[in-house]
């Protein structure tokens, strides 16, 4: 059995496959491990913000004395119980909350107080669609990641048969004039969502009739 030449056919083939085994198990540890992409988070919606005009309702768990209805003033001001005029503007609903909590809490009016805050009537932050829509006028701006095809859809969409092509973007950014020119039906073509701006505080839209070619 030494020298049976089958026996040692199959030991060599059994060593053979035992150290390629190893080999690729050593293969399988010094490989670096392929870093994974995270999976991005569901963007949030930007939260509403109050402004001069506003009509809202504030209300005190367990505290009735303490619910008011009132408007922001010019100044972006509304006065409460208690704590006298509390500047509003500018901040959202959950940051208003949280200052007239921490007012009641810090004077000891209220021990734990729970704040509630409803806005009634969006009257601070308003932009206008003007030209070929269904209904024009002036339409509240009640999420700060309002788009321009939200806006043109609040007002009813374009005019049937008018054939509008160019919409005309006016208002302020950072503080200075802007206009923008921008190609309706570009917008919904592929690569177009960039034309599709945020819609800020006092914008106006004017949506053009397409030029009439006769023959």
């Amino acid at each position: 059995m030494k020298n049976n030449p089958k026996i040692k056919t199959t030991m060599a083939k059994q060593t053979l496959l035992a150290c390629a085994l190893m080999m690729g198990a050593q293969a399988l540890l010094l490989t670096p491990a392929v870093a994974q992409a995270p999976v991005a988070a569901p963007a949030a919606s930007a939260e509403y913000r109050l402004g001069a005009g506003d009509v809202m309702r504030i209300s005190v768990y367990q505290n009735p004395d303490l619910t008011l209805e009132t408007r922001v003033s010019e100044n972006n001001v509304v006065s409460f119980p208690l704590l006298g005029s509390i500047k509003v503007g500018g901040l959202s609903v959950t940051q208003a909350e949280q200052l007239i909590t921490d007012g009641l809490k810090k004077g000891n009016f209220v021990k734990n107080p729970q704040v509630t805050i409803v806005v009634l009537q969006v009257k601070g932050n308003q932009a206008s669609v003007l030209g070929q829509v269904n209904r024009p006028g002036r339409y509240p701006i009640e999420t700060a990641d309002m788009r321009l095809t939200d806006l043109i859809a609040n007002a009813g969409g374009v005019v049937s048969g008018a054939g509008a092509e160019t919409l005309i973007l006016t208002g302020k950014r950072a503080g200075q004039p802007y206009r923008a020119e921008i190609d309706l039906p570009g917008i919904f073509a592929v690569g177009g969502g960039a034309q599709d701006v945020f819609i800020q505080n006092g914008d106006v839209v004017w949506v053009d009739r397409a030029p009439m070619v006769y023959i």
